[in-house]
């Protein structure tokens, strides 16, 4: 990890004196904290291999190892590992990060975040492994559509998502269907948090996608253009969602060929 990011303080373990009806037996327990900071430390993610990749950077297959006094566990994670940003920007961005660490962990319809940290230079977001995407079902569907019943039921689910991180502050700015992921249990919940609202005036490597800080064919108008259209508000990511719907209706990528 570079020496000049800080990384936040991870509340230690503390030991306490268990009453179990005798006073005289008291039994001394270590107790190890909940995660309430999101530093991950890079060693304990063991990168497999690269599952996906988007505008924002690649996103990979990783193991999560997380350890305590009294406990060791194996975590399947997804990481997305995003473009390089110099070192003052990588700080500025985990700082942002932990702000929302916490709330966005308490959203049912958000995905479910490890933590935050930075793998070969990179700032590297670890989050649950999801098996599959809306996206995915419509590439396994007649016609590349879902029937309405699924439409309204995974529209329902998005919508509530969507209010739940726009409560938090957040706005997701990069709503599409391969950011809808489907848990175990079939319901839909957000896999993007907002990234791109995140990196909003932190400068890019890449000048063309500094400007545009989305997927271009769920971009609404002041993602083009904010100082013109702008600015950007919960109603671009309403674009977004409608954008996802109709395609989910047709089939069809909005703007396909434009």
């Amino acid at each position: 990890m570079p020496q000049r990011i800080k990384a936040p303080k991870q509340v230690p373990s503390f030991e306490y004196e268990l009453f179990e009806g005798d006073p005289d037996l008291l039994r001394t327990v270590v107790a190890t904290p909940t995660q309430t900071a999101p530093w991950i430390d890079p060693s304990s993610l063991k990168l497999k291999h690269r599952i996906g990749r988007g505008p924002f950077g690649d996103i990979w297959l990783a193991t999560h190892h997380q350890s305590g006094f009294d406990f060791q566990e194996y975590h399947e994670v997804a990481v997305k590992m995003l473009h390089p940003l110099k070192q003052e920007h990588m700080q500025k961005f985990i700082d942002k990060f932990e702000k929302l660490f916490l709330k966005c962990r308490e959203l049912p319809g958000v995905c479910w975040l490890h933590g935050v940290s930075v793998v070969n230079g990179k700032i590297s977001i670890a989050m649950r492994f999801y098996e599959g995407s809306v996206g995915d079902q419509m590439a396994q569907s007649k016609g590349g559509k879902l029937s309405l019943p699924d439409i309204l039921r995974y529209g329902s689910q998005l919508a509530k998502g969507l209010i739940q991180l726009h409560s938090i502050g957040l706005l997701v700015l990069n709503m599409k269907p391969s950011n809808f992921l489907i848990s175990d249990h079939d319901q839909l919940v957000l896999g993007d948090f907002g990234i791109p609202y995140l990196l909003l005036g932190i400068p890019l490597s890449d000048s063309d996608m500094a400007l545009r800080l989305g997927t271009p064919n769920y971009m609404a108008p002041e993602q083009w253009d904010p100082e013109v259209r702008g600015p950007l508000s919960l109603e671009t990511d309403v674009w977004g969602f409608g954008c996802s719907v109709v395609e989910m209706l047709t089939g069809v990528q909005p703007w396909f060929g434009k």
